[in-house]
């Protein structure tokens, strides 16, 4: 995505339900974290303006500490689209839907579970429109995790790697572990890995990153990451 993201929009069928979670969740947990600079806002693509959220969706909403009271449906509009530099949608259709009503919104319209922390970032997220408390309140936790997933990523942005040279434990695959890497013109040797993770990129392609969190013979702890897609190593900066 080569614009800035600084104003993302959600959008949904009605913007009395899922959109309307997804607005308020967002903005209450990006002032929490203390992002600056993000504005969120909701549309629907059948909605009709001026409607009220939905009596269970305030009530889910003011269970997790939102206040839906006074939200008032819109219609996805070219203003909406051209402010926006991230659209997040809540089903495929809605994705094919936008993409075809404004063809400018091309690499800017994902589906929100796209950034989802767990499960599946391919599928969508169910309407509870005219269904019962239990649907409005397994919607609200989907939504959670795909809210909380771009959040995430989001604070990732201000986080800054440097690239560095790695000698590696060569086991049953390549690059399986660090053992030294050179910063600074220092070769550092690593004593201990304390933890090791891995996570696959949000842009739906085949890149899985590894972290490493190890302590070195200097004295310091260290976050390093390989890269399988692109072959390269990097330290988190200080």
């Amino acid at each position: 995505m080569a614009r800035e993201i600084a104003n993302i929009l959600f959008v949904c069928t009605g913007n009395i339900c899922r959109s309307p979670f997804c607005q308020g969740l967002f903005t209450k947990v990006a002032a929490q974290e203390g992002l600056k600079g993000l504005r969120a806002d909701s549309a629907g693509l059948l909605a009709l303006p001026g409607n009220p959220a939905t009596f269970l969706a305030q009530r889910v909403a003011a269970e997790h500490g939102l206040d839906l009271a006074e939200h008032e449906a819109k219609s996805v509009s070219k203003d909406l689209v051209a402010w926006s530099d991230l659209i997040l949608v809540m089903e495929k259709s809605h994705e094919e839907d936008v993409s075809t009503d404004f063809p400018e919104t091309a690499g800017r319209v994902l589906l929100l579970r796209h950034f989802a922390r767990y499960g599946s970032r391919t599928r969508g997220i169910a309407d509870p429109y005219g269904l019962d408390y239990n649907a409005y309140r397994f919607c609200f936790l989907d939504i959670e995790d795909g809210v909380l997933g771009l959040i995430d990523f989001l604070c990732s942005r201000s986080i800054t790697f440097e690239p560095i040279q790695v000698i590696c434990y060569e086991g049953y695959k390549s690059n399986e572990s660090p053992r030294s890497f050179v910063r600074d013109s220092r070769t550092l040797n690593i004593t201990k890995i304390v933890d090791r993770w891995y996570d696959s990129n949000t842009d739906a392609q085949s890149e899985v990153t590894d972290y490493f969190k190890v302590l070195a013979d200097d004295g310091g702890t260290h976050l390093i990451r390989y890269n399988r897609l692109l072959d390269s190593w990097a330290v988190l900066a200080r």
